[in-house]
């Protein structure tokens, strides 16, 4: 008797719930643009769909226009950007719909203008983008800028930033429960994998629409008169919490005592 009750009560709780328990957080996409994974050329050739040799890159935009190309030799490769150009994105291997996803990837910057975003995640579609990572010209050098969406003005970090050093950025977007409050940080060069024993470059900007679910990264060129031009872009990284259907571990676990109490 107390089995079937052990029985009955997961197998309730899980058609009862039909809700998600989170799982580990875990590399939603890496690539590191090189070979044999890559090939010199266009990352994606101008449409909506994958160009053989290249991971698995789409078009979002912009498609034929000043195409993002990919250079790589045996142990490195990377990506550049300028402007007015087309924009790519790629899956990630999963949707994340709560906790943080954290996006890094090493960059150099080479000019920058009035300001505007070069590197954002997504819903895995071609219209809906957040964590928009922003350069802007100042001084000698540039600074940056996250908002969590769409939306002016965002607010830049003080520190400038020298053109032509590499600089390993880590975006945190953060899913906060109700409206139009979403949060999340822009680390430079931080000392831990999540930036939890650093001091954020900025806070985000808490603009626009909350995501409902990121599913994608992405690479953007924008207006010439705004955006910046990247000499490279490399060592990508997404990482997330993708939940799990509690009634499969439920109703799992039910079986098993089942399958033990017949062994009995």
């Amino acid at each position: 008797m107390r089995t079937r009750n052990v029985i009955a009560t997961l197998i309730a709780a899980a058609l009862g719930t039909g809700v998600c328990s989170a799982a580990s957080a875990a590399v939603l996409y890496s690539t590191g643009f090189s070979s044999p994974t890559y090939t010199d050329g266009v990352l994606n050739a101008g449409a909506d769909t994958t160009t053989a040799g290249q991971d698995g890159w789409l078009n979002t935009s912009g498609g034929g226009t000043n195409n993002i190309t990919v250079a790589n030799s045996s142990t490195n490769g990377i990506v550049s950007m300028t402007t007015s150009g087309q924009d790519v994105r790629h899956p990630l291997s999963g949707a994340v719909t709560s906790g943080s996803v954290y996006l890094d990837a090493d960059i150099n910057v080479s000019a920058a203008t009035t300001g505007d975003y070069f590197l954002h995640l997504g819903d895995g579609g071609t219209s809906n983008f957040y964590a928009r990572t922003y350069i802007k010209s100042s001084g000698t050098g540039y600074v940056m800028a996250l908002g969590t969406s769409s939306g002016t003005p965002v607010n830049y970090g003080t520190t400038v930033l020298p053109f032509g050093q590499t600089q390993h950025v880590l975006v945190r977007y953060d899913f906060v429960a109700g409206a139009a409050n979403d949060t999340g940080a822009l680390f430079v060069n931080p000392s831990t994998a999540d930036g939890s024993g650093d001091t954020p470059y900025v806070a985000a900007t808490t603009i626009g629409t909350d995501a409902t679910s990121i599913a994608g990264v992405y690479l953007r060129q924008g207006a010439a008169a705004s955006s910046p031009t990247l000499t490279s872009v490399d060592n990508i990284k997404v990482t997330g919490t993708v939940p799990e259907p509690a009634s499969v571990g439920l109703v799992a676990a039910a079986g098993l005592i089942l399958a033990r109490r017949r062994r009995a």
